[in-house]
């Protein structure tokens, strides 16, 4: 990159005309709005430019072991350049010296600086040092450091860096060793780290943990070596949040338990966290959390930062060369005789103190903020005296220069990166008023300004892709009086929803053609067997009607419209037909036709070509021609690279194209076709580069090459025929559209001057020929669209032939996938469609009377011209189509087209394929033609250039994902295609088994697995495709670019449709020079914990597990209980015994940390490790559900295969089923798992939660994805996989009949793995075992019984006491833990964005009991002034359920839930809104089962906190409330929007309280510092009153003084009115935006009230103490239980049976109910019917006797020994 400012301009401009191009907008007020607006660069301001500062030296290693600081050893080690033949000494920086002096101290210490300031060598200079000196007196062999890294990668890199500093030692003479030991080892490297420590081992945390808790001998002699460790250092502090921070603090201490390093010195690096007041302040915050993580005392004293130091004249400031900078920016060129004129040239000083380095007073130098080139040039101009375009312009040219300049020590002095946001475009919204008259906005909001009071509600305005016509989405209220509110184009019902309705609305102008006569309507539409045109039935209610509307959206006056009800047919101005079935957001553009994913593949695209061309490799430098894109999900990281990958592809065969017809004078036919572009394609060439594009071994030779070849060009010609269809891929017009491509019919002109052949006809043969040449080619190509073509590539026999040949032959980029549905050729018929099972037969094309073709023909304009002129208006239909059926008889006798008989009296017609000819048009006469989209033509004709040249990299162009959903195997393949250096390239071929060689991979899109590490030294331009969740994740990913010091560019691309991207995009500078908060820690977590004793005990007891579940467990038996040796081997006492004493002194070291929470007893240790093996073989449980639904599954489609009454195609059917089954069997009882295999036992546990889990998800839902066919990137056969995702996410993810984006496919969710008891499948009355449930409809509270039987016996809430009613029941509710999935298509160049199925969720909750029974929670009070006016409530441990109701635009409201067939799991589509009917392949033999329906939840445990108002407050109150705090959160501790919950209660209709949750595994601990710490609260509500446009008040807020704080745009106006996506509308919050409203005065006053920091913790009154006790006898038995120091009940004076009794208390985990009055025999019956121990405790001589016979419920711990 010779320019980053060029190569900037140059992306901005070929993306912003690639944006514009899709809006035809036909509305003149609009057009103009918009326009001006593109023009204002609003979508792209001006990038941000940060010069990387340079940090001060001090000495080098060599001059310090002359000193006698460092060992001798240690001069000829650290030099640079060894491997380069030219060794130079090491120069350090000041804070490498600092970290060696406090290393060499033995004390702990954390450095904290910038990327690229050699933080590694921070900590390896004094690890090595210490292990030279240590040598010198102890040569025994032992480990004494350990490093572990947050990823893989990073490890191998830092391996790989350490291996420059030992080049030159034989092996064996290395003055030290390190070894990598991060699980992507193979046997024999571990075996020899075992044999001979290593003294540095680098590793990550998962194996480490896996090193301490797996019984493998080779692991333990790992361990054993460590003993005594004296140096662990942890790399990217910051990076440890949440869940996995937790983790690896505990890990920490269980290492030094372990290996008894009681003089550990602990090292971490860190970014600078948190960067509020002093520095002493800022190294105070990061001492906290380096002292909580490793468990040792860091004081602020011990954190290290950095250095900076000018490079420039260190003597003059800005001032002292002012006056020689208007001729420092005048120069023309700028070049500078050596460094030292560099440092002194005024425009070097100013730049330096402007954009590198800043001077505060009484502090050290630091970074300065980054600025745009618009502000700096600004600011230059002014102080150099002269016109800002001239300051621009030098700066610019002055930074490209002072690139080429190096400094002593060979580096830029001013190495710097662009920063580039982009925005999506978004939508157009405007006002219901006339053109001219309505308000038309960019800004995404709700209420024209303004105008909020007046109800001028803004909605969003979508235009037809052909003429521009513009369509409002709208839903129309069914009930009187009717409304029209705004709805999201995607949004929609079911058809006989009884409230709203979807539709649009068309402004009624003058202009427009339709006027709602049946002639405007399609023919389609109309019945026209009769004399008199009817409307068919089924169209009735999609006819356009006119209403009139005003501005508030009230129908009856105001503005007229057309409203068109339901999904969007036909245009209503230029007649543009789209049939039933597909999306609006498809036939309708937004203000720009691309989405997410368009504007990436273009962005990507355009910096890869730019790369490509101006970048000549050097050979042995790395390959910059590079790009490496980021996103936060890994699902839009699969989508991401498909995409690209479909684009791209038809870039290239649609280049081929027309590369071919310039080849061959512009004219092809249909014979040559195919050929012609695969030589235009290069495919003829046998060069290596080109075979491997194609071919999936490019060794074959002879027959099997060209079988190869031949099979591609069908496919070619194929691929090409089928992309005449019109606009189906919409944000890629094809040629035709495009005007590139035009076919003509061969001899046209001679067929029709031969009057002869017209004879029979009076009136074809009265024509003239240029009149019937142009009738015949209206026939053609309706005929030609409709693919009614006589043709090889359209006949099913070839295409399964060529389908076959491609697998075996081709790769998959260029074959047909094994799924894809290949179109096959079609019939014109002149009659009406007949119907085959009751439905129109869809391979006929009408071409009969009132069908489009009929239209066309009659109306086409050379009828004026012609003898009929004034006979024409009078023709019947049935003349009109004589005359076509004329026409083509004609056409048969010279080969046009062939007829066919379809049955007796249909006839059929295809034109004849090898008639067409395919022809480059004449360019001239398309320039006018606006239509056309002009940056699409430009690309095509440019690439189609680009084919010619021998060398183009066109087939180089190829994205991958890059997840943690692809295995370990593949993404290192990946990374090494990415990084293709020679060394890559070198081992790859001397790899035997590699017959292709390494394929260069120049785009990778990443989830966050590559922003640590993974130094890729020539990549100088990253594309994030989100905003990164926080400033830290920001600076890794943009920390990718520029390693090496050059030129660098950060693309970020912002989602119009969340507030965070949107945010951003207006503060960017708060995401490139923001702040980096600590992370939270929650320590005293009680699962966390308890996983970590777990693994303590599974440590003791010296036992290997299996790598597979199902050699552990003895299948045979129902239960499947674990076999004998492995029940001995963890019940063996004297494993309990030293796991008790091992697990106490890793509890020793949190004392601290659990001093204050309220489960910690302690006897708690000691239990958990006495529960341990229990605990273990109930973790199995998941895996011997999944075993048993698996074999009942195969066991079923077996009975279907075998059944002699069912059909072949349920035969099909089920044995397609068996096959799956079979593999995911396999899959469960596979030996020899891979550690990265799911159910690899240690990783299997975890996930279960008995392991420490880090950040894998803790029971996941998980999917099966099916095998593709063919092989994997290792050469095994695909098995098909599970893919994973947290229970609480896949619930809607994997919901059903929701998408799973993987690998470049599509896959729909189509059954749920039933968890079968009964194995009587095939009764009638098989149904599945649901639980019901009563939530309280006043607080939200769950009540669930027992799967299968027991409901919840209840009839007051236990949390509010409230009466539950026949309203709280949620029944039929069944747990969903698999899901299976069916491949749906590749992705393509027509998925914008993940589409998501809407689901309605709601969460309900119980706080969970602490040990001693009680339940915990906290309470607080928000109070304003004296008024109280809400209460908090905070529990560390609650059981939530999150429940899927049903669709979220069900018909009926009242119906839960979804059919499923209770057998084969299958989802029905009944009820999806927009779904076609159940199609009819699944099992008939089953149909005899109706269908069940289910409401699916997941439960897990998590912490909560509740905000429940005093007074109820209104729902628009409410939703604000909950916007504005959910965004405070996120802003505060930088989370992202999906890993925090806010949800009503009790639910969306019905709010009384806010529950927040963080829904991220273990949470990242938020939730509990805004309880335990008020401050953290004010803050969140502070930031949140700043979001709603507020500036910060000089004292505390006040109510009454926000109106002046407000914030207002540059006109003076408000920055919304009562929302927008800057804000609180964010695309997961659009079912409340019609609710949000920030100007609340009800949500403001408790915002303003908690920004005060007015809360105050309420005191609990104990249970045991309930005032309703006043009954003297209860009393007493309450004392007695405490007297025996027995467990007080649950809950006390609990009403049963609708009141007929009162059980004086309940114990809920024994189900035990406690009578102190005798009980009716009928009551007690019932309860014990229902499951329930009814104990009755009328007589006080027996209760001591009757503690003692019930020790399960009063838990007298003695009598349980």
């Amino acid at each position: 990159m010779k320019n980053v400012f060029g190569f900037r301009d140059q992306l901005i401009s070929e993306y912003s005309s690639f944006s514009r191009s899709f809006s035809r907008i036909a509305a003149p007020d609009i057009k103009d709005e918009v326009e001006r607006q593109y023009a204002d660069g609003r979508y792209w301001p001006e990038p941000l430019v940060q010069i990387n500062p340079n940090y001060q030296r001090k000495g080098t290693v060599q001059q310090l072991v002359a000193e006698g600081v460092l060992h001798g050893a240690c001069a000829d080690l650290f030099q640079v350049g060894k491997a380069e033949g030219a060794p130079q000494p090491l120069h350090l920086y000041a804070h490498q010296m600092q970290a060696l002096a406090k290393g060499q101290g033995k004390q702990s210490y954390v450095v904290t600086t910038g990327t690229g300031s050699g933080k590694s060598l921070s900590f390896f200079i004094p690890v090595i040092d210490r292990i030279l000196k240590a040598k010198d007196q102890d040569k025994t062999a032992r480990t004494r450091a350990i490093v572990i890294y947050p990823m893989n990668a990073l490890a191998n890199s830092q391996l790989e860096e350490l291996d420059k500093f030992l080049y030159g030692y034989s092996a064996g003479q290395q003055p030290f060793t390190v070894a990598r030991y991060t699980g992507q080892e193979s046997k024999a490297e571990r075996d020899v780290i075992a044999d001979n420590p290593p003294d540095i081992l680098l590793t990550n945390f998962m194996m480490l943990e896996l090193i301490l808790t797996r019984f493998d001998e080779v692991d333990r002699r790992v361990v054993d070596h460590c003993q005594g460790l004296e140096f662990l250092i942890l790399d990217e502090l910051h990076t440890y949040r949440g869940r996995q921070g937790a983790d690896v603090a505990l890990l920490v201490r269980r290492l030094r338990e372990r290996l008894q390093a009681n003089e550990l010195v602990c090292i971490g690096t860190s970014a600078t966290m948190s960067s509020t007041g002093s520095l002493a302040d800022r190294n105070k915050t990061v001492a906290e959390v380096a002292s909580k993580l490793f468990g040792a005392s860091i004081t602020e004293q011990d954190i290290i930062g950095e250095t900076l130091e000018r490079v420039t004249d260190p003597l003059k400031d800005v001032a002292a060369v002012q006056a020689d900078l208007a001729g420092a920016v005048a120069r023309t060129q700028f070049a500078w005789a050596d460094f030292d004129a560099f440092r002194v040239d005024p425009l070097s000083i100013w730049v330096e103190l402007n954009l590198g380095i800043e001077l505060p007073y009484n502090e050290p130098p630091r970074r300065a903020k980054p600025m745009t080139i618009q502000a700096a040039s600004d600011k230059l101009a002014k102080v150099a005296g002269c016109e800002i375009d001239a300051a621009r312009l030098a700066l610019q040219r002055f930074l490209v220069a002072a690139h080429e300049v190096r400094t002593p020590q060979g580096r830029p002095p001013f190495a710097f990166k662009l920063h580039q946001f982009i925005s999506g475009p978004g939508k157009v919204l405007v006002t219901l008023e006339a053109q001219k008259v309505r308000h038309v906005t960019l800004d995404a909001q709700r209420f024209a300004p303004g105008r909020q009071d007046e109800g001028a509600q803004l909605y969003p305005v979508h235009f037809c892709r052909d003429c521009g016509q513009e369509y409002l989405p709208v839903w129309q209220s069914r009930r009187a009086p009717t409304i029209y509110t705004p709805r999201e184009i995607d949004d929609i019902t079911a058809d006989d929803n009884e409230d709203v309705y979807y539709g649009f609305l068309c402004p009624a102008t003058s202009n427009l053609p339709y006027r709602g006569d049946i002639e405007d309507l399609p023919e389609t539409w109309l019945d026209l067997s009769r004399d008199q045109p009817k409307i068919k039935q089924n169209y009735k209610k999609a006819v356009p009607y006119s209403v009139s509307v005003d501005v508030q959206g009230n129908e009856g006056h105001g503005e007229s419209f057309w409203y068109i009800p339901g999904k969007f047919r036909f245009c209503l101005s230029c007649g543009q037909l789209h049939e039933a079935h597909g999306k609006d957001i498809n036939r309708l553009a937004s203000l720009s036709g691309e989405g997410r994913s368009s504007a990436t593949t273009i962005l990507t695209l355009t910096a890869l070509r730019q790369l490509f061309d101006d970048t000549e490799q050097a050979t042995g430098q790395p390959d910059p021609r590079k790009l490496l894109g980021f996103t936060d999900n890994r699902q839009d990281a699969a989508l991401q690279a498909g995409h690209f990958n479909d684009f791209v592809f038809l870039l290239t065969l649609r280049a081929g194209l027309i590369g071919a017809l310039q080849n061959s004078n512009g004219e092809l036919s249909e014979e040559q076709l195919s050929d012609a572009v695969f030589k235009a394609l290069g495919f003829d060439r046998l060069n290596e580069a080109t075979l491997v594009e194609y071919l999936r071994t490019p060794k074959l030779m002879g027959l099997a090459r060209q079988e190869a070849q031949r099979t591609l060009r069908y496919i070619i010609g194929y691929r090409l025929l089928r992309d005449l269809r019109r606009g189906w891929r919409f944000n890629n017009p094809n040629l035709d559209q495009l005007g590139l491509l035009a076919i003509n019919y061969r001899s046209l002109d001679e067929f029709c001057a031969d009057t002869a052949a017209f004879g029979k006809n009076g009136t074809l043969a009265k024509l003239d020929a240029a009149n019937r040449a142009k009738l015949c080619r209206l026939v053609f190509d309706t005929m030609r669209r409709g693919l009614c073509l006589e043709t090889r590539y359209l006949d099913p026999v070839e295409q399964d032939k060529a389908r076959t040949s491609a697998f075996a032959y081709l790769n998959e980029r260029w074959a047909f996938a094994p799924d894809e549905q290949l179109e096959t050729a079609k019939y014109l018929i002149l009659g009406k469609r007949p119907e085959y099972r009751g439905k129109p037969r869809t391979d006929l094309v009408t071409g009969g009377p009132r069908s489009k073709l009929l239209r066309e023909i009659k109306t086409a304009s050379f009828w004026k011209e012609s003898a009929f002129a004034g006979q024409v208006a009078s023709w019947k239909d049935p003349e009109w189509v004589e005359l076509v059926e004329a026409l083509l008889q004609a056409s048969v006798l010279y080969g046009y087209v062939q007829k066919h008989a379809i049955d007796q009296q249909l006839v059929g017609w295809r034109l004849n394929a090898t008639a067409l000819d395919w022809c480059l048009p004449d360019t001239s006469l398309l320039e006018e033609d606006s239509r056309a989209n002009q940056f699409f033509r430009a690309l095509y004709l440019n690439i189609a250039d680009l084919l010619r040249q021998q060398s183009h990299p066109l087939f180089d162009f190829e994205a991958q994902e890059h997840t943690a959903q692809v295995d370990a195997g593949r993404r290192q393949l990946l990374e090494q295609r990415f990084r293709y250096t020679d060394k890559d390239r070198k081992d790859w071929a001397d790899n035997p088994a590699h017959e292709a060689p390494l394929e260069r991979l120049p785009v990778m899109f990443c989830s966050p697995t590559m922003e640590l590490g993974v130094d890729i030294s020539a990549l100088n331009t990253v594309y994030l495709r989100n905003v990164p969740p926080t400033p830290a994740n920001y600076a890794q990913r943009s920390g990718r670019a520029g390693r090496s010091g050059q030129q660098a560019l950060v693309i970020t691309y912002c989602a119009s449709l969340s507030p965070h991207d949107q945010w951003f995009f207006h503060h960017a500078n708060e995401m490139v020079h923001g702040i980096v908060r600590a992370p939270t820690l929650d320590l005293a977590n009680r699962d966390l914990v308890e996983s970590h004793l777990q693994a303590v005990w599974l440590a003791n007891v010296h036992i290997a597990l299996d790598v597979s579940i199902a050699p552990m467990l003895d299948l045979d038996q129902p239960s499947k209980p674990l076999i004998k040796s492995y029940f001995d081997a963890l019940n063996d006492p004297a494993a309990t015994q030293r796991a008790q004493e091992s697990a106490a002194r890793v509890i020793s070291q949190l004392q601290q940390e659990l001093a204050g929470s309220d489960w910690f007893k302690p006897d708690y240790v000691h239990k958990v490790i006495e529960r341990a093996p229990q605990a273990f073989s109930d973790a199995l449980e998941r895996w011997r559900v999944l075993f048993d639904a698996t074999r009942t599954q195969m066991n079923m489609a077996d009975q279907i295969v075998k059944s002699h009454t069912a059909s072949h195609s349920e035969r099909q059917n089920a044995q397609r089923r068996y096959g799956d089954a079979a593999r995911q069997y396999a899959v469960l009882l596979k030996t020899g798992n891979s550690q990265n295999n799911d159910f690899y036992t240690y990783r299997y546990l975890a996930s279960q939660g008995f392991l420490p889990g880090y950040n894998f998800p803790r029971l996941p839902l998980m999917a099966w994805i099916p095998a593709r066919g063919g092989a994997t990137a290792n050469g095994k056969d695909d098995e098909g996989s599970m893919v994973s995702r947290p229970r609480f996410l896949a619930l809607s993810e994997f919901g059903p009949r929701s998408l799973i984006y993987h690998q470049g496919r599509m896959y729909r969710v189509v059954r749920a793995k039933l968890n079968v008891g009964s194995a009587d499948h095939i009764s009638g009355n098989s149904q599945l075992a649901t639980i019901s449930s009563l939530v309280c409809s006043q607080c939200g509270y769950g009540h669930l019984g027992e799967p299968g039987g027991a409901q919840p016996l209840v009839n007051r809430c236990e949390n509010c006491d409230a009466l539950l009613t026949e309203h709280d029941w949620v029944r039929e509710l069944y747990r969903v833990e698999t899901v299976e999935t069916v491949a749906v298509e590749r992705i393509s160049i027509n998925d914008e964005d993940r589409q998501r199925q809407g689901f309605e969720l709601q969460t309900t909750y119980r706080f969970l009991p602490g040990p001693d029974g009680v339940i915990q929670q906290r309470k607080a009070e928000v109070k304003h002034g004296d008024e109280i006016l809400a209460e908090l409530t905070y529990a560390p441990a609650a059981r939530l359920w999150r429940i899927n109701r049903g669709w979220r635009r069900r018909k009926d409201k009242e119906q839960l839930g979804f059919y499923i067939n209770p057998i084969t799991g299958t989802w029905s589509k009944q009820d999806e809104p927009g779904g076609e009917d159940a199609d009819g392949t699944d099992e008939g033999l089953l149909d005899k089962v109706p269908n069940q329906r289910i409401v699916p939840f997941v439960e897990d445990h998590r912490n909560l906190l509740i905000l429940a108002p005093v007074h109820a407050l209104s729902m628009e109150a409410m939703a604000t409330l909950q916007a504005a705090l959910k965004r405070g959160i996120e802003m505060t501790f930088q989370i992202e929007e999906s890993e925090l919950v806010a949800e009503p209660l009790p639910k969306a209709d019905e709010r009384r309280a806010l529950m927040f949750y963080e829904a991220a595994e273990g949470g990242a601990g938020v939730l509990t510092r805004i309880a335990s710490d008020p401050a953290s609260l004010a803050q969140v509500a502070s930031n949140a009153l700043k979001l709603l446009h507020h500036n910060a008040p000089q004292g505390p807020w006040k109510l009454e003084e926000l109106p002046a704080l407000e914030q207002t745009n540059a006109l003076g106006n408000r920055i919304c009115e009562a929302g927008c996506y800057q804000c609180l509308l964010s695309y997961f919050n659009q079912p409340d935006h019609e609710n949000i409203n920030r100007r609340n005065t009800d949500a403001l006053r408790v915002l303003v009230a908690l920004a005060n920091a007015e809360v105050q913790p309420k005191a609990i009154a104990a249970p045991a103490s309930n005032p309703a006790s006043t009954n003297a006898l209860l009393d007493q038995w309450l004392l007695a239980l405490d007297a025996f120091g027995l467990r007080r009940p649950d809950a006390l004076q609990v009403a049963v049976n609708q009141g007929a009794a009162t059980a004086a208390g309940q114990y809920k985990s024994a189900r035990a109910l406690v009578f102190l009055d005798a009980i009716v025999s009928e009551t007690a019956a019932l309860l014990t019917d229902k499951g329930w121990q009814v104990l009755n405790f009328s007589d006080p001589s027996q209760w001591q006797t009757q503690f003692a016979a019930h020790p399960d419920v009063f838990g007298n711990e003695e009598n349980k020994q």
